[in-house]
């Protein structure tokens, strides 16, 4: 379709734009002090290639912001597919941005709102940008009917956040924003709806994500030493799942409702009991390593994955022979080393995963003395449910067999580097002792799954 015209004037402290039927595309930005707004692929302002907003003022000594307006945008683009960009400009009242009918694009970056900002797309296939932004007052960003995407990254909420989607399937994805004011919400309306949340910094307020009916999905990256408050993850009718990857999750950060909760959760040892975790051995005909597990929330356990190596650098020619169990927890005494946090008694669940863990090759070696030796990747499947504010040890070791004498010497590994020495796992075979003692330099690393 044809360009268009789109009529543009300053009247009091806004700017008002208005597009017409055709497909508009435009860009407001900021050159030499001042704000420009420009037509793209043959649209035209006020007849013009472009204007400038005389009464706009420079920014200085910011590398975001080259230009502001004391006043706020008031944006209609109307019906057609069209497409805005606003780019390093400051505005200091309300503004208010709309699409119309058609599939329309939305583009804001580097831009600040001094006070209220809504951005609002209508019936179409829409998409809305928003990236190293910072709103002072209430975001407001809506999309309507269609198969729509709302991204917003690197951006800053100091007022209440209001992100929503309406029917059908739609993407929403943040991205490294700061959620300071109260309240921030993400809605998503029937459709099958994909919510991707990657690093949020989270004040005392809170931040919800409500997904509607429909096959959902949420995934994503959280840091819980940057959530201050609280993030609630909630869906409703449909098929819904969570993929989150939440390392040392702390009690109530992280509220779910409504989904399948798959879990990952990563230990490393040779840590204080204190902040999750600490290793133990249990010498015995084996080498045991023990890896001290307690959650906040009670978790089903579906699968472990882990790695490891063997004294020479071969896999076993019989195959490998594992076997995965659980402790319940406790306290020991050791002459010298007094009480300690340890196992007690035996396992309360075995599983003898034998030859059945999945077991790949990473390409990857290390070695201390003797040969490089290969690091292999392993998975196995277990089915047990950690209870919450429990105390478990997980051990994970492996039985040789007589035609694998010269592999026998068997470690778990995670990321092992070739400069430290104390930076391996555990043997499997250490004969004498038969309680568990505090160990600092056998480790064991697994992700836990459910």
């Amino acid at each position: 379709m044809l360009a268009g015209n789109v009529n543009a004037n300053v009247a009091g402290e806004q700017i008002f734009i208005r597009g017409d039927q055709f497909d508009n595309q435009i860009r407001i930005f900021a050159i030499e002090g001042n704000i420009r707004i420009a037509g793209l692929s043959g649209t035209t302002i006020n007849g013009q290639s472009q204007i400038t907003v005389e009464n706009s003022e420079v920014v200085t000594n910011n590398n975001r912001i080259g230009a502001e307006f004391f006043g706020g945008l008031r944006i209609h683009m109307g019906p057609g597919n069209d497409l805005l960009f606003v780019d390093g400009i400051r505005l200091n009242d309300l503004s208010v941005i709309y699409g119309g009918t058609g599939d329309d694009s939305i583009n804001i970056a580097n831009t600040d709102f001094f006070d209220t900002a809504v951005v609002q797309t209508f019936d179409g296939d829409d998409s809305i940008s928003i990236n190293d932004t910072q709103v002072t007052d209430a975001l407001i960003a809506v999309t309507l009917e269609g198969d729509d995407s709302l991204s917003v990254q690197n951006t800053t909420t100091l007022g209440s956040a209001i992100l929503t989607t309406g029917n059908g399937n739609d993407a929403v994805r943040l991205v490294s924003n700061q959620h300071q004011g109260t309240p921030q919400f993400v809605l998503t309306q029937n459709g099958d709806d994909t919510v991707e949340i990657v690093n949020p910094i989270i004040g005392t307020t809170t931040l919800e994500i409500y997904t509607g009916s429909g096959d959902d999905n949420v995934s994503g990256q959280l840091n819980p030493e940057s959530i201050a408050g609280d993030l609630i993850i909630a869906g409703q009718t449909g098929t819904d799942l969570i993929e989150l990857n939440v390392p040392n999750l702390v009690a109530g950060q992280v509220s779910l409702r409504g989904f399948e909760f798959n879990r990952e959760i990563v230990f490393q040892n040779a840590q204080q009991v204190d902040d999750g975790l600490e290793t133990f051995v249990q010498p015995d005909d084996f080498f045991f390593v023990a890896d001290f597990v307690e959650l906040d929330e009670t978790t089903s356990l579906s699968a472990i994955d882990w790695l490891g190596s063997y004294e020479f650098s071969r896999a076993p020619t019989g195959g490998d022979n594992f076997v995965i169990e659980i402790y319940l927890g406790g306290t020991n005494q050791f002459p010298i080393i007094g009480e300690f946090q340890a196992p007690v008694g035996d396992p309360i669940a075995t599983f003898n995963i034998g030859d059945d863990a999945n077991r790949i090759n990473t390409g990857q070696t290390w070695s201390t003395t003797g040969p490089e030796r290969d690091i292999f990747s392993y998975s196995a499947d277990i089915d047990f449910t950690l209870q919450a504010g429990t105390q478990y040890w997980i051990s994970i070791y492996s039985i040789a067999s007589a035609a694998d004498v010269d592999n026998v010497y068997y470690t778990l590994a995670e990321n092992i580097q070739l400069d430290d020495v104390n930076n391996g796992a555990a043997t499997v075979r250490f004969p004498g002792q038969a309680i568990w003692t505090p160990n600092t330099t056998a480790k064991t690393h697994f992700t836990l799954r459910s």
